[in-house]
């Protein structure tokens, strides 16, 4: 996934409502990526066989962010075919560093090896091809979203891999700093630019979320380039609204 195209963000939503049919009018609609929330969604392995083969109908990136930091959530989305694995609370080098080994192959990491998965074509993908298309293609979006990971924030950039994305989890960045919620509080945004400005030393990118038109503007002005936005179902609630106040039936 490119950070940017054309000097604007890659714009998508998180997915709650994960299904084929959602990942397609994701798609018609214009949006960059969609993002299959397995953290704060009830999505499951079986669930996200749907979504992965209705993105590639639609030739739309897919992001899947997993739930934990545990092999087999790297194991299920890397063998389905997922390229871009978004991972939560990334607190240390250490995290970056058990990442890598469970999303590459050898030499750059260790991850579980089997060719006889969808992503190998079920064995029909010749052996070494299939190895270095996927250490190629994969790409790790990791996670800030609490003070431990601010504070380690130097070993994390120097540990991340090339062409990987660290991602800003305003919220609990809000919580960790004692203002649950208030993401637009100076304290939050001061510190979150700061991230930004040490991603763009580092030429590493930089991605977060938000859940308005404005925050997106807003983060698209300081250079950030893969937006995550508010959900499928918040934006279906938003259009609903909208839809009822313009044909005069708002409550």
């Amino acid at each position: 996934m490119s950070e940017a195209t054309n000097g604007k963000p890659q714009l998508g939503p998180f997915m709650k409502f994960a299904r084929p049919e959602m990942i397609e009018v994701v798609a018609l609609a214009g949006f960059d990526f969609a993002l299959v929330d397995m953290e704060h969604g009830p999505v499951g392995h079986n669930e996200l066989y749907a979504a992965v083969l209705a993105a590639e109908r639609r030739n739309l990136q897919l992001i899947v962010r997993i739930p934990v930091i545990e092999e087999p959530y790297f194991k299920w989305c890397l063998d389905l075919g997922v390229r871009h694995i978004q991972v939560p609370s990334v607190e240390t080098p250490e995290d970056v560093a058990f990442c890598i080994r469970n999303s590459y192959f050898d030499p750059q990491g260790m991850r579980g090896l089997c060719r006889f998965t969808r992503a190998a074509d079920f064995g029909a993908k010749p052996r070494d091809g299939y190895l270095a298309e996927a250490n190629g293609k994969t790409q790790l979006i990791l996670q800030i979203e609490g003070q431990r990971g601010v504070a380690n924030l130097p070993e994390i950039l120097a540990a991340a891999p090339y062409g990987s994305i660290l991602f800003i989890g305003p919220y609990d960045l809000s919580q960790s700093l004692g203002k649950p919620g208030q993401i637009w509080d100076r304290e939050v945004v001061a510190q979150i630019e700061a991230i930004v400005a040490k991603c763009e030393a580092r030429e590493l990118g930089v991605g977060i979320f938000t859940d308005t038109p404005e925050g997106v503007r807003f983060w698209a002005e300081r250079g950030v380039g893969l937006i995550e936005y508010g959900s499928d179902l918040n934006v279906f609630m938003a259009g609903a609204a909208w839809l009822r106040k313009e044909a005069g039936l708002e409550r």
